[in-house]
């Protein structure tokens, strides 16, 4: 950051940015202590400049810290907003207007898991330009990707090979115009966390494919239960059943494709039948039909989302 930069060449001492929370925005970390206004402590001037904490590496006069206030409120916000590195982006608060502009066409990846993959991800992307970067449920890829679904089949295959673990990867849309790289992180994260709510443990879930279960998912509990009271009683008795869930999830794969759905299951298709018929006595609702496919898939996403 040029502010940062200048400052230290003024003061000939070493200069720290931090946000109100502690998180360095830039320069070196000296330390971080909170003060509203100045606090002097182990040799170090902080100063407290609206919303950041500007630390130095020396004790300067108060005619310099007005200096150096009056400096950093005419420019330090401006600066912060378009140098904060990517990692401090996509874990923290940052508003969305000092984000416009960068990051164009970048796409990101969430990979959800509790294994940290983040040396093998490195050692695969190391010639690219990729940022990889883990919080606490996974690991973020950001990069320019032309096809997320065949990226993410490729990490998939990778991680499988060299760890031997499945994985789960939700991607978010391309950066662009009022669409930012922490509106793409949080799309990848959610639509992960959506994939993984739902009972997934693997694959590639976009997030405009997952619109639907995130829409479910942020209703409130109050106006879910009032269109699920008295009706769909029966649903209870499918989703305790792994075998017809599995049957009914295996036809929506096959378009509806009785037969196909067979196939993949190896069941005879008059078996397959039967379980489709279990469902429409519990539920009433013939999935066959694509109406009715469609009231099934989102009545079981409430349970899944809602009832868990």
């Amino acid at each position: 950051m040029a502010f940062c930069e200048n400052l230290k060449s003024a003061l000939k001492a070493k200069v720290s940015i931090y946000d109100s929370n502690g998180n360095i925005v830039d320069g070196e970390d000296l330390g971080f202590v909170f003060t509203k206004d100045l606090e002097y402590k182990n040799g170090i001037t902080y100063i407290n400049a609206s919303k950041y904490i500007i630390a130095i590496s020396k004790e300067i006069s108060q005619d310099a810290i007005n200096l150096v206030r009056m400096i950093a409120l005419a420019n330090i916000e401006e600066a912060a907003g378009f140098m904060q590195p990517l990692e401090y982006i996509l874990k923290n608060d940052v508003q969305s207007e000092t984000l416009r502009g960068r990051f164009s066409d970048y796409s990101v990846l969430y990979i959800k898991s509790k294994t940290n993959f983040k040396d093998l991800l490195e050692s695969i992307y190391e010639s690219t330009d990729t940022s990889i970067i883990q919080d606490d449920e996974g690991i973020y890829i950001v990069k320019v990707i032309d096809d997320l679904e065949q990226e993410a089949d490729s990490i998939i295959d990778g991680i499988s090979q060299e760890a031997g673990s499945n994985v789960l990867i939700g991607a978010s849309r391309r950066v662009g115009a009022s669409y930012t790289i922490k509106d793409a992180a949080n799309h990848a994260k959610q639509a992960a966390n959506l994939a993984s709510i739902l009972g997934f443990k693997e694959g590639f879930y976009h997030i405009d494919k997952m619109l639907m279960y995130g829409i479910l998912y942020s209703c409130s509990d109050e106006a879910v239960e009032y269109y699920m009271n008295g009706g769909f009683n029966g649903f209870y008795d499918v989703i305790k059943d792994k075998e017809l869930l599995d049957t009914a999830e295996e036809l929506f794969k096959c378009h509806l494709n009785v037969s196909e759905a067979s196939r993949k299951l190896y069941l005879h298709r008059n078996t397959l039948l039967y379980r489709l018929e279990k469902i429409k006595n519990l539920t009433g609702l013939d999935i066959k039909r694509f109406e009715e496919a469609v009231i099934f898939r989102t009545v079981v996403a409430l349970y899944k989302l809602k009832r868990r």
